[in-house]
């Protein structure tokens, strides 16, 4: 499942065109070194560097992942930050929009490859 929702991942960020790197570890303001599956660098796609979290649990994300992500954000003075997982509760959807957490679901992932298949990048 996992490399299932990596695969997914990879995909969309190949398809929007961002300049990207898996596991980067960036430092937060305590010089504590924090691990993000994927790190979208500023491009004419983004505005910022975006740290991606990727979850690939059987169980829903919940809110204190979001609660997290808002940390990582605001500590490590990245753009945003992105969580990716199979599901999430309902309550950390809701917080991660007022949160501005930027969030995505396998299912949205595999929506979003058959609305754009013809457009999508599938080269390893």
């Amino acid at each position: 499942m996992e490399l299932e929702l990596n695969d997914l991942v990879r995909d969309f960020l190949k398809f929007r065109e961002f300049d990207y790197e898996p596991n980067v570890t960036i430092k937060d303001k305590n010089d504590k070194e924090v691990l993000f599956s994927y790190l979208i660098h500023q491009s004419e796609k983004s505005s910022g560097r975006i740290g991606v979290v990727v979850k690939p649990w059987s169980r829903s994300c919940g809110y204190n992942v979001i609660l997290e992500a808002e940390r990582l954000q605001e500590s490590t003075g990245l753009e945003k930050v992105m969580v990716i997982a199979n599901q999430f509760s309902s309550t950390a959807r809701e917080l991660a929009e007022k949160l501005g957490i930027l969030t995505l679901t396998n299912g949205e992932l595999v929506s979003i490859k058959q609305m754009y298949k013809h457009q999508f990048s599938f080269d390893p």
